[in-house]
């Protein structure tokens, strides 16, 4: 079989099999993540047409985290069929070396890597600044700046429920508010929004009465007035702003001395470089007996990945809280890992085998 056709088959066969468990992951990821953001939006905490931005800008972070672990789970069932089908024993009858496998793995690798680096040096990071606006844009987003004429609403998990009977420009005419919270109830011929220079909501209520203090037995009190503010605290809305390092471009983090963005600059390359690391212990992994089958090695693989990524982010933690030297950073796990591979695909490190 001539070389280029070898190359061609397996380098085919593992990025099919990384596609088709990127897929898998992707989907098990996102619907996590809808079906925690959906239970939100039923209680009334988020706009449910934020959920799809949201998750469309999340993809590029959730993919740069799959894919490495794509990649080398990928490799391993790939590479484990062609040793349990024994495809792998015609091969290297014919002349296939460790190190020429190497090379052919080398080109999906080049490929996963490129494409891991554009999402963590640019789409990520644009992704988190538009989540963390849209995210701002909600909390800072009340009842009546969302109101429609003539029904009730409540767009904060059941602490105020609003109405007003018309809208216009002048404000809101004929006003209900049930305030949960305080046990009162506003009423008022008029209301307008509005918001003071430090930035605080408030909504002015005109010619009304407020009844609150109400007991089991229906007594409450009763007081009218003339003009009434109430101000409207910020949304709880259950999701949290990215940390300001994720927002930052890749630009400004090289031009940061700040150890949080350092930490932050390691962490975006750690990934990429994560992808040639994980393709070199692949390789080895994937040696299996026939008897073993393409599936012996998944396990060791996943927990040997856990460990690399475990590692990884605790150092980053420590970078960050300036408890470990930018020097050292993250460099130095995937040195750890560069060596134990190269251990392993040399022989020097033997890979355990079963029969």
């Amino acid at each position: 079989m001539p070389a280029m056709i070898i190359t061609r088959y397996i380098t085919r066969q593992v990025l099919q099999t990384t596609l088709a468990i990127t897929l898998i992951l992707v989907v098990v990821v996102a619907v996590g993540r809808l079906l925690n953001y959906l239970a939100r939006a039923s209680k009334g905490l988020v706009d449910p047409n934020l959920l799809l931005e949201v998750m469309a800008y999340r993809m590029p972070d959730f993919l740069q985290f799959i894919l490495p672990l794509a990649l080398l789970l990928g490799i391993l069932l790939a590479l484990g069929r062609l040793y349990a089908d024994s495809e792998m024993t015609v091969l290297i009858a014919t002349g296939m070396s460790p190190w020429r496998l190497l090379r052919i793995i080398a080109v999906a690798a080049v490929l996963v890597m490129a494409l891991v680096a554009w999402l963590a040096l640019q789409l990520a990071p644009q992704g988190s600044r538009k989540v963390s606006d849209l995210i701002e844009v909600q909390q800072n987003t009340n009842e009546f700046d969302l109101m429609a004429p003539g029904l009730f609403q409540n767009v904060t998990g059941g602490e105020r429920t609003t109405y007003a009977e018309t809208i216009d420009t002048a404000g809101l005419h004929n006003v209900f508010m049930h305030d949960a919270a305080n046990n009162r109830v506003i009423k008022a011929e008029s209301a307008v929004p509005y918001q003071d220079k430090d930035g605080a909501r408030f909504v002015l209520f005109r010619n009304g009465s407020i009844a609150k203090g109400f007991t089991t037995d229906n007594s409450y009190d009763l007081t009218t007035f003339d003009e009434m503010g109430v101000r409207l605290p910020p949304r709880n809305i259950g999701l949290v702003p990215d940390v300001v390092e994720k927002t930052l471009s890749t630009r400004q983090l090289l031009e940061s001395p700040q150890p949080s963005h350092l930490a932050e600059l390691q962490w975006r390359l750690s990934l990429i470089l994560s992808v040639p690391v994980v393709s070199l212990l692949a390789i080895p992994l994937a040696r299996v007996s026939p008897r073993q089958g393409r599936y012996a090695r998944l396990l060791p693989g996943i927990v040997l990945y856990l460990a690399y990524l475990g590692l990884l982010l605790m150092s980053k933690n420590a970078v960050t809280a300036e408890k470990l030297s930018p020097v050292a950073g993250l460099w130095w796990v995937h040195a750890v890992f560069f060596v134990l591979a190269a251990l392993m695909f040399s022989g020097r490190l033997p890979v355990r085998r079963r029969a």
